[in-house]
């Protein structure tokens, strides 16, 4: 009863870090990724203005990680 509450209140506690990391390390590696084509010019500069490298930067690993998030929490409740 409180223990089994406390262990799922726990097991939800790790599924959210687990899934934060997640999006940290997809930022870095996308980071990474755009730093190895790109460098970090003028050409660099100019790429990331464009609108759809910010969506594809900022926006995508938000997706990714919430369509996860959506399957893992919806599979529970």
């Amino acid at each position: 009863t409180v223990t089994t509450h406390l262990n799922t209140t726990l097991k939800i506690a790790l599924k959210i870090i687990g899934l934060i990391i997640l999006l940290i390390v997809l930022y870095f590696v996308e980071s990474f990724i755009f730093l190895l084509i790109f460098g970090t010019g003028a050409q660099a500069g100019n790429t990331m203005n464009n609108g759809l490298t910010k969506l594809i930067m900022y926006i995508l690993p938000l997706i990714i990680v919430g369509g996860i998030a959506f399957k893992m929490f919806k599979k529970e409740y």
